[in-house]
């Protein structure tokens, strides 16, 4: 008998103006890209379903995600606190052909774990599909992210590359997290 559960977790990305945080949420959402660039005002809500298998407790789990795009200009950061009240988990976004957005990425786990505690955050290099322009060496970035306990993925909302995988891993970790806290 698998025991069937159904949760909805809020998760917000975070990160500098035009690194591609809502590019990757139309990807994951829609499985669409579209190069024009608009600038978040404030914060946009979106919602996705997520099916996550955990064969070692026989449960499957129905996880809807609440995806908080939150703007990054400068201007909107004092509001990053509200945004970030109740998350349950946070990707921290990094364009890989600007290195201040990777600083800006690092930068980020201190805010989101004062305001939230100790959520799963991962790491997204996106932009991958730029590699031949990139200004960081991305294995580095993910040896930094894995001292801090951390995964980092490389990604691409063009191409679709780690996507998926990337929203997978983080809706897993925080269904990981509410089975050792909750059950």
């Amino acid at each position: 008998m698998v025991d069937a559960r159904e949760l909805t977790k809020k998760i917000c990305l975070l990160g500098d103006p035009s690194v591609g945080k809502t590019s990757l949420i139309r990807r994951f959402v829609l499985d669409e890209f579209d190069d024009k660039y608009l600038s978040t005002i404030g914060t946009k809500v979106s919602k996705k379903l997520l099916s996550v298998d955990v064969p070692e407790k026989d449960m499957k789990v129905k996880l809807t995600l609440m995806i908080w795009d939150v703007a990054g200009q400068q201007e909107y950061r004092m509001f990053h606190k509200m945004y970030l009240k109740g998350v349950e988990g946070a990707f921290s976004v990094g364009d890989i052909t600007r290195r201040s957005t990777i600083e800006t990425m690092r930068n980020n786990v201190q805010l989101i774990q004062t305001e939230a505690g100790s959520v799963p955050i991962v790491f997204l290099l996106n932009k991958a599909d730029l590699a031949a322009k990139t200004k960081i060496d991305p294995q580095e970035e993910v040896a930094a992210a894995q001292k801090m306990h951390i995964t980092a993925l490389p990604t691409s909302a063009l191409t679709g590359q780690n996507v998926e995988e990337a929203f997978r891993t983080l809706g897993t970790q925080m269904v990981w997290r509410w089975i050792e806290t909750a059950l």
